[in-house]
């Protein structure tokens, strides 16, 4: 029988600034368990002149999460738990006590029956960003939903042509409801405004915003408390939640990214790393009364290089992520069974102890490292299953590591370590996670063989950890920092935050002078601009759906550090790193077109291109484009006849364009310069001079610094009344403009001023139009296949996940091509459903995952088995030569290795969606596949991504959850694919082959090809 915690604070220990320490310590023959909460939020950037945060999710995340998750503990007294609050997190709590308010806040204020134009605007693009489980729990939420389909710029213009005044009055409250603890909805005085549903009060607004700056006073003083009693652990972070070993050399970043491209000038100021350790420790010290003793570095980022800062800080320990621990023991990772239970199961659940190297002897630190699977099925997977079942899977995973340790016999004792948002994961459980907590707790409260800790009573219990000699430099994700510096909008932002730091440095220096208080506030605000968060956002590998207001806030910060410093911005802060976000077109263009350039605007000529309609305004109706094998071609129509002299002066119409691989770009219009912000580097200007005799269209080319040279005359041009119709061809913008490439464009109409030409007006209003390049006819097609619709069942009982993203037919290959052209082999996938960037891959396509396996020589050589977890093999009469897996973050070309298993080559492969088509093109170069591409046979299968499935693949199961496919057998060896390309009619169907196999409860590791389901190929 294992012994409860039994924890008593010991009143002396408390006044020498210790923690309440635990009298005595269970039995060794039990699992210890560390759940480790992280509550943080980035410090938002606030508006100079009013304070006002742009940003509410200190007070929304407070008013749901931050109470009660630590609240919910006091029900459960045996559970012990550890909560990490950062300090910006404090920083906002605190300011919000002291009644500052953010934008969201100000706008649920408003009186209904007197918002502005803006005012609406604002609140039907923002006050539905709200997890849609939580707006089914309100129907008056979900009819106003209806109401609003979408957050496009035509879709609010349309509501706002219809709502009330009682409609965006609801709005406001239940925006703010659905942001609060459903306990608290549970009581009054908000069990009634639930229970109202609609037809709110202003005075009702107000109800709910006192209860939200109610809550918010109370986190951190129940924090405190909970932790004097000794039930939980109160953790640090350093400040503003920095990748800490970046600040210290972005050079640390090659450990982990051998062949990563890093920003021109490495990032070196460890002396900030520094600030932000003992600025935690103050914060700390200033809310809790004691020193901190643990630490969670900001996303679990470390470095051997940190070590003795944080040892010098007086931090007993710290915790990182198995990734991290298992390249730090010379391991490529931890291996787990069939029930995802780790093999090398004695190195990972216990601590380690790191110090400091180089002879410099500090403190040593012991280190705890995260179990990545379990803390992600809290994370991503339980919130779609029921509670109780979740919750009694977590403990029966548990009993399986215990299970293992006793089998292997390895000496105890030994902690599983859990650690993840104590925040984000909860919208997208059902009633906010209640029942998969509350089940949690209890069947933690009531089991013999797991004890819930914190680290710091473990390392109070036991004997110091071994040491670890080089601590690996990386983080959770993935084991790098590949999330915060890499890609270019990373590097970018380095550059940025580069330049703005080393102005700093010179008034550090006193190169320049500045009073003390000023120097500190800039010094503070830098390190702000050092949090993790922006560079988070940056890149392919994460998206929020609001990336340009993190880097908006990003960008003001250092200009607010400049500002500070008595320093003028510079121009380079006003350009985005991320590029504006393009603006879908009313209609995408759906084949080519050839229109006489007449200026006659006929429609027929124009049918197959695409458009974009102005909102509303005096100077553009439309912008039509479309595509031929030569040209681009754009229509510009205008409400009125285009303005002419002597009325006009000096108008223009100014076209910018990007085009891949266009050479040099500029960020901003000609005429309007810092004040209109194309939302992207344009590479070319077409310029329309209305004020010239004749009337002049010039093609120039950018020069990177602001400026339009080589001018050329545009020939194909025609302005007649209130159109203008141009040509521009391929050859003079972008000669090797090819199928699936993206051009981005936007119009500007600028007239003369006092003092010369402003912008008046922008097409399209909220971003910069994205053609995509149809199918230019270049291709040399060798086979082409129709697919039956609706066959996107697998076997014939699969099913979709519940998620509104999946749509139907996202999954339902409707035909596909293999075909070549000079260069390439090229294979085309067209799907009955949306080929959308719902995740913001770099690519532009999230949802489906394509595979192409290809025989070139029959089965006398290659191999059956299709890739990983696909969990199907081609039949005896065939073995693929080459794997062509196609998604859109990673896509890979394969051979069979000298064992069978696949291993990838290097090769560049593009991937061109083209959403008006629903088609995806793909390009593998011929130098690697060959050039008979006519002689092939092929297999090709359509699966959904997920890239917290097996191998990136969604997983199965019984039943369809929200992010799940149904129609899972009782087997291990089901196949996860939706379809195949596969003629109606031809025997065996797809449903024959795809549920033909025998199911098995082996480990699919242990099985071979014979035992799954064989698939046949198909032939030119």
């Amino acid at each position: 029988m294992k012994t409860k915690t039994l924890c008593l604070a010991i009143l002396a220990a408390l006044t020498v600034g210790l923690f309440p320490t635990c009298q005595s310590r269970p039995d060794e023959d039990v699992l210890y368990l560390a759940i480790i909460w992280h509550q943080h939020q980035p410090v938002y950037y606030q508006e100079p002149d009013t304070g006002i945060y742009v940003k509410p999710w200190v007070r929304l995340h407070a008013a749901k999460d931050y109470y009660d998750m630590a609240a919910i503990l006091q029900e459960y007294p045996d559970i012990h738990a550890t909560f990490n609050l950062t300090p910006s997190l404090i920083r906002q709590l605190d300011d919000l006590s002291n009644g500052a308010t953010d934008m969201y806040w100000e706008m649920s204020r408003v009186p209904a029956d007197q918002l502005t134009t803006e005012q609406k605007w604002f609140i039907l693009r923002y006050f539905f960003d709200i997890n849609a489980n939580i707006i089914e729990r309100f129907p008056r939420y979900v009819e106003l939903r209806d109401m609003r389909p979408d957050a496009s710029d035509a879709d609010i213009q349309a509501a706002m042509a219809v709502w009330t005044a009682q409609d965006y009055r609801d709005l406001q409250v239940l925006f703010n409801l659905g942001w609060t603890d459903p306990d608290f909805l549970a009581e009054e005085p908000l069990a009634s405004l639930v229970a109202q549903g609609r037809d709110y009060s202003e005075a009702d607004k107000e109800t709910i915003l006192n209860e939200h700056w109610r809550i918010i006073n109370e986190v951190i003083p129940l924090h405190r408390e909970m932790q004097a009693d000794g039930q939980i652990e109160v953790t640090m972070t350093p400040f503003a939640h920095p990748i800490l070993p970046l600040l210290i050399d972005t050079g640390l970043a090659t450990q982990a990214m051998p062949g990563a491209e890093l920003p021109a000038d490495s990032f070196r100021f460890g002396q900030d790393a520094v600030a932000q350790v003992e600025l935690g420790v103050q914060y700390y010290r200033d809310h809790f009364g004691v020193d901190p003793r643990g630490m969670w570095p900001a996303e679990g980022a470390v470095a051997q290089a940190m070590v003795g800062l944080i040892g010098r800080a007086g931090i007993q320990w710290m915790a990182s992520d198995e990734r991290v621990l298992a390249h730090s023991l010379e391991m490529d990772g931890f291996e787990r069974d069939s029930s995802d239970t780790v093999e090398e199961i004695d190195l990972l659940y216990q601590p380690y102890t790191v110090q400091e190297s180089g002879g410099i002897v500090s403190a040593p630190v012991a280190i705890f490292f995260r179990d990545h699977v379990l803390s992600d099925k809290v994370s991503f997977t339980y919130s779609g299953l029921d509670g109780e079942a979740a919750a009694q899977d977590f403990v029966d995973r548990l009993h399986n590591i215990h299970a293992q340790l006793q089998e292997q016999g390895t000496e105890g004792p030994h902690i599983v370590t859990v650690i993840l948002d104590g925040e984000n994961a909860w919208e997208y459980y059902e009633n906010d996670g209640k029942e998969f907590l509350h089940t949690l707790y209890q069947l933690l409260s009531e089991d013999e063989e797991i004890v819930t800790v914190t680290p710091s009573e473990y390392l109070e219990w036991f004997p110091a950890p071994q040491p670890l000699d080089d601590l690996w430099a990386g983080s959770w994700v993935d084991g790098t920092y590949s999330t915060w510096i890499g890609e270019e909008e990373e590097n970018q932002a380095w550059d940025y935050i580069y330049q703005v730091r080393e102005l700093l440095a010179l008034y550090e220096r006193g190169s320049r002078s500045i009073d003390a208080a000023s120097l500190a506030a800039a010094q503070e605000m830098m390190y702000v601009a050092e949090g993790s968060d922006w560079f988070w956002w940056y890149g392919a590998d994460q998206d929020s759906g609001q990336d340009d207001t993190f880097d908006q806030q990003f960008r003001s910060t250092l200009q607010q550090v400049c500002r500070l410093l008595g320093e003028e911005p510079p121009a380079f802060l006003d350009v985005p790193v991320i590029p504006q976000r393009a603006q879908p077109p009313n209609q995408p263009a759906t084949g080519l077109i050839s229109p006489q350039i007449d200026g006659q605007a006929d429609e027929e000529e124009w049918a197959l291109g695409g458009y974009y309609q102005a909102l509303a305004g005096e100077t553009f109706d439309r912008l039509a484009y479309g595509f031929d094998a030569q040209n681009l071609y754009l229509r510009f129509d205008s409400p009125g006849e285009w303005p002419a002299p002597p009325q006009a002066g000096e108008a223009y119409l100014g076209v910018y364009i990007a085009v891949p691989g266009g050479g040099a770009t500029n960020p901003f219009s000609r005429w309007g310069g810092r004040e209109t912000v194309l939302g992207f580097g344009a590479t070319h200007l077409l310029e329309v001079a209305l004020s010239a005799r004749p009337v002049a269209a010039t093609l120039y080319a950018a020069d990177g610094a602001g400026g339009w040279i080589e001018p050329q005359a545009l020939s194909d041009f025609v302005l007649a009344g209130k159109t203008i119709e141009l040509g521009i061809p391929f050859a003079v913008i972008a000669p090797q403009l090819d199928t699936g490439d993206p051009v981005n464009l936007r119009a500007v109409f600028s007239q003369p001023a006092e003092t010369g030409p402003v912008d008046l007006a922008v097409l399209p209003e909220g971003g910069p139009a994205r053609l995509v390049t149809p199918d230019l006819g270049r291709t040399t097609t060798v086979l082409e296949i129709a697919d039956p619709e609706g066959d996107d069942y697998g076997p014939g009982d699969y099913h979709y996940p519940t998620d509104s993203v999946f749509q139907g037919g996202v999954f339902d290959l409707t035909s596909f091509s293999v075909g070549y052209d000079e260069e390439s082999i090229v294979f085309k996938f067209v799907v009955r459903g949306p080929v959308d960037n719902a995740w913001g891959s770099p690519t532009g396509l999230s949802l489906q995952s394509f595979d192409v396996y290809i025989d070139q020589d029959g089965p006398g050589s290659g191999a059956r088995l299709l890739l990983p977890s696909r969990n199907a093999a081609l039949g005896a009469d065939y073995g693929w030569d080459w794997a062509l897996w196609v998604n859109g973050w990673f896509s890979t070309l394969y051979q069979p290795g000298a064992d069978g298993e696949p291993e990838a080559v290097e090769t560049e492969i593009q991937v061109l969606p083209d959403p008006g088509q629903r088609k995806v093109t793909v390009k593998v170069p011929q130098s690697v596949l060959g050039d008979d591409p006519a002689s092939w046979q092929y297999a090709v299968l359509v699966m959904s991504h997920d890239g917290y499935g097996p191998d990136n693949l969604r997983e199965l199961e019984p039943d369809a959850t929200q992010w799940q496919v149904g129609g899972r057998p009782g087997g291990t060896n089901y196949p996860r694919i939706l379809d195949v390309a596969w003629p109606a009619g031809t025997s065996p169907s797809q449903e024959e082959m795809l549920a033909g196999y025998t199911l098995s409860q082996e480990l699919v590791d242990q099985l071979g090809p014979d035992d799954f389901a064989q698939l046949e190929m198909l032939l030119p």
